[in-house]
C-alpha cells in the first residue's frame, strides 16, 4: 500500500470521525439496550466499546510516547505500509460494511460479562478525540521510521502509520458490530 502521507492521515481522521459520530449516538440508548446481547456468547454494544477502550489505553499511550520521545521528522511525502501492518489491517478491516471473519479476543481484552454503564461510551469518545489529536500531531512525523510494539508481543513492532491503520480498522470493526446489534434489535 502506497499513499500520500497527508492523504492517509486525512482518511484515518475521517474514519475516526465517522466512528465517533456513531459512538455518540449510542448515548441516546438506555443502559439496558446498550447491554443487550444477540446471543449468550456475543458482545453487547458496551462490551464492544469496553474492548476498544482496553486497546485504546495501550495504543494511545504508546503512540503519544513515541510522538513525544522518539518523533522523527517526515522524510518523504509517500507512505508505504509494511507487509505485517497491511496483513493485520486487512485481517481486521470490514469489507463493504461487513465483518468478514470472527476472531477470538485475548483473555485480557475479552469484555464478555463485564458490568458496564454509559461511562464506557464517554471513555470511548474521549479516546477517539485523542486519536484524532495524535493523527494531527503525527502529520509531519516519519510514519515509517517510528515503531510501536503490538499488544500481543512487545517484540513485534509496527510502523506508526500501520499502527494507526490497524487500530482504526479495529475500531471500525467493533463500531460496525455495535450498529449491527442495534439493527438486529430494531432499536434505531
Amino acid at each position: 500500500m502506497k499513499i500520500a502521507q497527508n492523504e492517509l492521515i486525512d482518511k484515518l481522521i475521517q474514519q475516526v470521525q465517522e466512528n465517533l459520530a456513531t459512538t455518540s449516538t449510542f448515548l441516546n440508548l438506555s443502559t439496558e439496550e446498550l447491554n443487550t446481547r444477540l446471543s449468550a456468547d456475543s458482545w453487547s454494544i458496551l462490551e464492544c466499546m469496553a474492548h476498544l477502550n482496553l486497546y485504546g489505553d495501550y495504543y494511545i499511550e504508546k503512540i503519544n510516547t513515541d510522538l513525544i520521545s522518539n518523533s522523527k521528522p517526515k522524510k518523504k511525502d509517500i507512505y508505504k505500509g509494511g507487509w505485517l501492518g497491511n496483513y493485520f489491517t486487512n485481517l481486521m478491516a470490514p469489507v463493504n460494511k461487513k465483518i468478514k471473519n470472527k476472531m477470538p479476543s485475548p483473555k485480557d481484552k475479552n469484555t464478555l460479562g463485564k458490568k458496564l454503564d454509559k461511562n464506557t461510551l464517554e471513555i470511548r469518545i474521549d479516546q477517539q478525540l485523542r486519536i484524532i489529536t495524535l493523527l494531527e500531531n503525527a502529520r509531519n512525523s516519519d510514519l515509517e521510521g517510528m515503531r510501536v510494539p503490538i499488544t500481543i508481543s512487545k517484540m513485534i513492532k509496527l510502523k506508526l502509520g500501520d499502527t494507526f491503520r490497524f487500530v482504526i480498522a479495529h475500531e471500525h470493526r467493533h463500531t460496525l458490530q455495535s450498529l449491527n446489534i442495534i439493527h438486529a434489535l430494531e432499536v434505531y
